[in-house]
């Protein structure tokens, strides 16, 4: 009987045994959350915990560095220095038109305006073959951050400061004659105006590497061994657009159950001959 007081007085004043968390915000900053277990975690121990090219492990975080040389990548993919080759634009469908998002998933391409590959339901893994059958792969979280990031420079693709008009958000189309487009706009507004664009309809929705739409538009699926379901960049009917459009926001990993979800593909490149 002092045992179950003990835990009914622990449950009922919320005091808890052991911290835990269900995304990274609730670490602290200083470490992860390893979601599967709820516990926070060093990012990382050695490199080998580092997923994706040319990470390495200092001060229990995931560094990235350039390397010299340029890698030839495939069309629709630019290098990312000397490490892998990303996609420029969200991947549609080879059929998908400006409005259509196609209905051929031999393999994906990277290409602008069209409506990008993305439905509610779809995974990493779905993701990941998909790449595979354009002979790619699907990014590691590490890997896209790094792009969203420039690098860590950035908190969205374009900047520092949130901007509702520079990708596709919820408050973008909130009407300028009615009361403007500003964070929280499309709640004043009433307005059910937000959808999917084509791929590089913003051209402000990029960064130096050239690539667009990683904020906005859908949410895109990274790949990871740990048994969950991460995508990154918000879409465009994310209620806090401010943080879900962030570079290192992790959607269905923090709770938030991204509903328009698509991916963009990696590759490895090779050598320039």
């Amino acid at each position: 009987m002092a045992l179950i007081l003990g835990l009914l007085l622990v449950v009922l004043t919320g005091c808890k045994i052991q911290e835990s968390c269900t995304a990274d915000r609730d670490c602290g900053g200083v470490q992860v959350c390893d979601i599967p277990t709820g516990n926070c975690v060093w990012e990382c121990e050695q490199d080998s915990d580092c997923e994706g090219f040319n990470f390495t492990c200092e001060d229990h975080t995931c560094q990235f560095q350039c390397l010299d040389g340029e890698l030839d990548c495939p069309e629709g993919m630019v290098d990312i220095c000397g490490a892998y080759c990303i996609d420029i634009y969200e991947a549609s469908r080879p059929d998908a038109t400006s409005d259509y998002s196609g209905s051929d998933e031999s393999a994906p391409v990277s290409r602008p305006g069209v409506i990008p590959w993305y439905n509610g339901v779809l995974t990493p893994a779905e993701a990941h073959a998909a790449c595979q059958s354009a002979g790619k792969r699907l990014c590691s979280p590490q890997e896209w951050e790094v792009v969203c990031s420039d690098i860590g420079e950035r908190v969205y693709i374009y900047g520092d400061e949130f901007d509702p008009s520079a990708c596709n958000g919820i408050d973008t189309f909130c009407d300028p004659d009615d009361c403007g487009v500003y964070p929280g706009c499309w709640r004043d507004c009433q307005h059910q105006n937000y959808h999917v664009m084509p791929t590089g309809s913003f051209p402000d929705c990029t960064n130096p590497f050239g690539i667009f739409d990683m904020s906005g538009n859908v949410w895109e699926a990274v790949l990871t061994d740990d048994g969950v379901d991460h995508f990154h960049g918000g879409a465009n009917n994310c209620a806090d657009s401010p943080l879900a459009h962030q570079c290192t926001y992790d959607g269905l990993a923090a709770g938030t159950f991204p509903t328009d979800r698509g991916f963009r593909c990696c590759s490895d490149g090779a050598p320039p001959p």
